[in-house]
This record gives C-alpha cells, structure tokens and sequence, in this order.
C-alpha cells in the first residue's frame, strides 16, 4: 500500500544529511526526497512510488530500506526548489569515444553535430581509452558521452554504468530531422524531454512522442488503451505538447499498446526515424533490452539512440 503526505509537514525537517546522499540532480531526475530515517529506514516522498529501479538506487545512496510515499510531480518539484540549493547550468563537455578507429570519423562528426546544437565544446578521447576509463572520466566535467563500442560487452557496460547520458552512434552521421522519444510515465520523462528542444530548435525538425503503455495487466482484462494504462506519460506529454506548441515545434503524437519494448520497435520499423531518445532508470535494463531488440530485428540500422541517464555512478546489479 502506498502512501500519501503533505510534503508541506516535513520540509522544515529535512534531514540534511539524506538530501547530501541525494543531490538535486538525483532527486529531480527521479522526483524524489528523502524526508526522514529511522533505524534502517528512511521516509522518501515520490511521485513515481512504483519505479522499483529508481528505489533500489535511493537505497544505495541512502545506505537503508526506503519506505516510499507519494506526492504530486508538482509539489515534489517545489520541494526540491526549497530543500536544494539552486545551482547555476553547468557547460559541461561532450566526451568523444571509439575503440575502434574504423569508427572514429562517424563518432566525431556526430560529436561536433551535437555539440553545436547543445553549445557544448567537444573533448575526443583516444581509441586506446578502455571503456572503464570512459566511465571513470565522464563523472567529471562531462553531460554527454558521444560513442561506439567495438564489442557487445563494452558497449553494455557504458550503457549500464555511465554517470552520464550515451549517445549510441550506429552508423555514418547525418543530420537529425525527426526522432521518436519515448516516455515511460517516470520523472526521467522530464529529463528526457528536456535533451530534445534543442534539436527541434533546427528548421524542419521534429519529434514523435511515444508514450509507453504498461502492456496487458496481470488480471488479462485490456488496460483502456495506452493513455489510460499510463497517465503519468500522459500528463508528461500534456506539458511537453503545451511549451512546444508555444515554441512553434513540430510534434506529433503516436498511440501503441503491448510490450513496451516491442512497442518501440515496432514504432521505428514503421516509422522513419532519425533518433531514438529514451531513459535509464538505475542500471538501464529496459534500454538494454530495446538495444538488444533492435540490433537482432536489424529493423531500424544505422542510426543513433541517445539513452538519458540518472547522474549517479552504479555497483552491479541495480536494475531497473
């Protein structure tokens, strides 16, 4: 059973030492605080109280079982502005990376594509760089990791243990005119969105937003459509549409059903797509297992995936 509290009862109480455990940007990307611990407890208010991955990460930093109860998107939102300090943007590098120098063109070009369209100056590493020596130096200073990995196993560590956002580069570059963004009902759903304005800002750009419907319930009875099984994305793709219609962006909406992961690629089969933007939540299983599908289906060769990541660093095993 979840619980529901005014977080107004406990913001002058806060627990300093939880919110150093989980900094702003944790507590935003999941729409999570902690509040309050008790012997190996601790009290977290959540807007997403069912995102087991995200939980499983709060109990990692906070070092405790994490009793979760829920409060509204927009009062955790206000509670993270009073808790936390606000921070200025930071200008963070993007980080360049192939240990393959058959590769080297197409990562760089892309590298520089993103970078002027995010204002970010673009540091190349070199292709003896291990890939846990990528993950090491992209804790500090970096907001993007701009990558091809020459083998499945380097390329699953980056994306289950990179502090930062992937950019997973998969074939030549060319310029990005649409992408498909899916949204999972979680708080990374503002994350993610917020990684696709800038590249809408160029002339002729647009975006397909997927809102993922949980799939057929347990109890075999249909869900009401994929609106209805997830109103988390849905109210999440009622902002996004209201701030891209204001910015005149072209946006459209697909509506599917089924496994979520089958309902991606079966999106990209059908539609053509020049990026996949998606979130991680803890370590990236659910991304992991969208890769997965769309390298053994080859339905959709060639072009990037950019995977929004939680900034924090991982141990084994924490999956989402």
């Amino acid at each position: 059973m979840t619980l529901y509290f005014d977080l107004n009862t406990f913001v002058d109480s806060a627990d300093d030492d939880l919110l150093r455990r989980v900094d702003r940007r944790v507590a935003t990307y999941y729409l999570a605080v902690p509040l309050a611990g008790e012997d190996d407890r601790v009290t977290v208010a959540t807007a997403c109280p069912d995102n087991a991955g995200a939980l499983r990460v709060l109990e990692r930093l906070l070092e405790a079982a994490v009793v979760p109860v829920a409060g509204s998107e927009d009062e955790l939102l206000a509670t993270i502005a009073r808790l936390y300090p606000e921070t200025a943007p930071g200008q963070a590098a993007i980080m360049a990376w192939t240990d393959d120098p058959a590769w080297a063109n197409a990562v760089i070009a892309t590298a520089n594509a993103f970078g002027r369209a995010l204002e970010r100056p673009v540091i190349i590493l070199d292709a003896t760089t291990t890939p846990d020596e990528v993950i090491a130096r992209a804790g500090y200073d970096f907001s993007l990791i701009v990558a091809r990995a020459a083998d499945g196993a380097g390329l699953e560590r980056l994306v289950r243990r990179s502090p930062v956002s992937l950019l997973l580069v998969r074939g030549d570059f060319a310029p990005v005119e649409h992408s498909l963004v899916a949204l999972r009902g979680y708080g990374s759903d503002f994350a993610t969105l917020e990684r696709v304005y800038p590249l809408l800002a160029r002339e002729g750009a647009g975006a397909t937003v997927l809102p993922l419907s949980p799939g057929q319930p347990e109890s075999g009875r249909p869900n009401g459509g994929p609106f209805n099984g997830n109103p988390s994305a849905r109210r999440h793709l009622r902002k996004f549409l209201h701030e891209t219609g204001c910015r005149h962006f072209a946006v459209d909406i697909r509506l599917s059903q089924g496994d979520p992961v089958g309902q991606i690629a079966g999106e990209l089969a059908r539609g053509e797509y020049d990026l996949l933007v998606m979130a991680a939540e803890a370590e990236g299983d659910f991304v992991w297992r969208v890769l997965s599908r769309i390298e053994g289906e080859q339905a959709w060769p060639g072009r990037p995936v950019l995977i929004v990541k939680p900034p924090v660093n991982y141990e084994p095993g924490i999956r989402d």
